[in-house]
């Protein structure tokens, strides 16, 4: 004889699939019990004098609102290691120029390459420098 349960939720006979432990006759009407049993979160109502109130929630804030000193701490370390990992690991060709980098370029640049003033310029408009490393008159 197969026995007959009635649902808690819509009141409909099902025949239980596991004994004892089944009260809802589907996965949606036991979901749907628990929704309606969850409690419901009440409205603010502002004073009656003030208007410029608007009506607040009240609800217990979510563990992803909360922020704590240590959650910090442990994202500036992340960032940190991850930084130094990044500049151990890249080689110093590949590295991004600093102002640094681009003033002392301009200095070698100046202090390569001289103006020569009895010279011309070439078909282009270019002057001539004289290089003194390799001994040369170039035109830029």
């Amino acid at each position: 004889m197969i026995k007959t349960e009635i649902c808690k939720y819509c009141g409909d006979d099902y025949i239980p699939k596991r004994r004892g432990a089944q009260k809802f006759c589907s996965n949606s009407c036991r979901s749907l019990n628990w929704k309606n049993n969850q409690p419901i979160q009440e409205l603010k109502v502002p004073v009656a004098n003030s208007k410029d109130e608007e009506p607040i929630i009240a609800e217990k804030p979510s563990l992803q609102e909360k922020m704590s000193l240590a959650g910090i701490a442990n994202a500036a370390v992340g960032v940190a290691a991850v930084e130094l990992a990044k500049d151990f690991v890249t080689p110093y060709a590949n590295k991004p120029a600093t102002k640094k980098d681009i003033e002392d370029l301009k200095a070698f640049l100046k202090s390569r390459y001289f103006l020569v003033k009895n010279m011309r310029r070439d078909i282009h408009g270019r002057q001539a420098y004289f290089d003194i490393v390799t001994g040369n008159i170039i035109y830029k």
